[in-house]
């Protein structure tokens, strides 16, 4: 009876409320670079929107296996009208299986068919259950703001005898946000990283930001017949920002027996050229200095790091006279104006300096550029360094 009556009471609710259910396309995509990313475990999800929220409902296609490596599964599904969706529940129950297995998750799209809105949820992450927790899930909500930029890393395999591998190679790239995932480069049933070849891999993960260095593993626990690798370079080309940067090796990867597996850190190539720098010290009365003198060099393509000009055993910055120094650097590009500091923390005898002018010669470019001062340098007795910018002179407006 109670039953029943819970039952007539729902009935009256939705002919009341008008609780016709409306129709969502859920594609759910799994992870392709990651090794064993699919999954034989259940998925569900749960639809949360302005309006409440959906039940738990079951993804699945009747005899169609799902979740699989590199797919994109499509499942139709119904429930109340929620409105615009903004959080979404993904389940994996492994419950069924024997043992435990992982899923690697890439994103979930919702499709609302009535105010044909589509919504995004990327994860990017792995789901994992345990022989103790067989099920896990997470909540992702709704970032307009999150984006998962695509690359493109072409892996450059020497020329050397024996320098491919049938190893599995993963990549990991680190940035100024952090790190992607452990990635596996693989192409389906084609032969990766021969002597002398050139593969290309698209793949999707975080943002890292300014990539700084990548990390490059060759994996030989299967114990192929052709474990070692000679590695050339590794070029990574962000397909968003259209910047490629190139990641030289040039170097044997070789396992052991006991080691099955090796790592190696790999920094980003910085291009550097060599600059002439010139500087010329006043006439004036005590011109000279004992201090020390920096510089540090801007351009379109950046700036240089802190670089002490220095002449070992010879003294430099005296009166009247031009002190030269060959310095390399990162190449900064068309040069805008450099940064001259001056330091006597050590208290020399001669602390100030009369700097009239710097000039700079690009010797990659064949250029020479002038940076004219004609002014003191004082340090003081609170303030030890004094740090001057001295922009590009223009020999046609005879302006800085």
């Amino acid at each position: 009876m109670k039953l029943f009556s819970l039952t007539l009471i729902s009935v009256v609710c939705c002919f009341l409320c008008s609780c016709e259910e409306i129709g969502y396309k859920v594609a759910v995509e799994t992870g392709c670079s990651e090794e064993g990313a699919g999954t034989k475990g259940h998925v569900y999800i749960t639809l949360y929107g302005e309006k409440g929220n959906s039940s738990t409902i079951r993804l699945h296609n009747e005899g169609k296996p799902g979740f699989q490596r590199c797919a994109r599964d499509t499942f139709d599904i119904s429930t109340e009208e929620l409105g615009i969706v903004s959080k979404i529940r993904v389940e994996l129950d492994c419950t069924r299986l024997s043992e435990e297995d992982n899923w690697f998750l890439k994103t979930v799209t919702v499709y609302d068919d009535t105010l044909k809105v589509q919504q995004s949820f990327p994860w990017y992450r792995w789901l994992e259950t345990t022989a103790d927790q067989k099920t896990e899930s997470v909540e992702i909500k709704r970032n307009f703001e999150t984006k998962y930029p695509d690359y493109k890393v072409t892996v450059e395999t020497g020329v050397e005898e024996d320098a491919g591998t049938h190893g599995k190679v993963y990549i990991t790239i680190y940035g100024e946000k952090g790190h992607s995932s452990k990635i596996l480069l693989d192409h389906e049933g084609k032969p990766e990283f021969q002597k002398g070849q050139m593969d290309t891999f698209n793949i999707t993960t975080k943002d890292v930001g300014s990539v700084s260095m990548i990390w490059i593993e060759l994996d030989n626990t299967e114990e192929s017949d052709s474990p070692n690798w000679f590695l050339k370079e590794v070029s990574l080309e962000d397909l968003e920002r259209k910047r490629t940067q190139l990641f030289p090796w040039n170097r044997w990867l070789i396992p052991t027996a006991d080691e099955k597996t090796i790592s190696v850190d790999i920094p980003l190539f910085i291009p550097k050229t060599e600059y002439k720098v010139i500087v010329e010290t006043g006439n004036e009365e005590d011109a000279g200095t004992h201090g020390n003198v920096y510089i540090i060099i801007y351009g379109e393509k950046g700036h240089s790091s802190k670089i002490l000009l220095d002449h070992e055993g010879k003294p430099e910055f005296q009166k009247g006279q031009m002190d030269t120094f060959n310095i390399t650097t990162k190449d900064v590009g068309s040069v805008s104006m450099i940064w001259i500091e001056l330091d006597n923390t050590e208290e020399s005898d001669s602390p100030n300096w009369f700097l009239y002018e710097v000039s700079l010669q690009d010797l990659k470019r064949k250029l020479e550029k002038q940076f004219p001062w004609n002014r003191w340098l004082k340090p003081t007795a609170d303030h030890k360094t004094i740090s001057v910018e001295i922009p590009l002179f223009s020999p046609t407006t005879g302006k800085q």
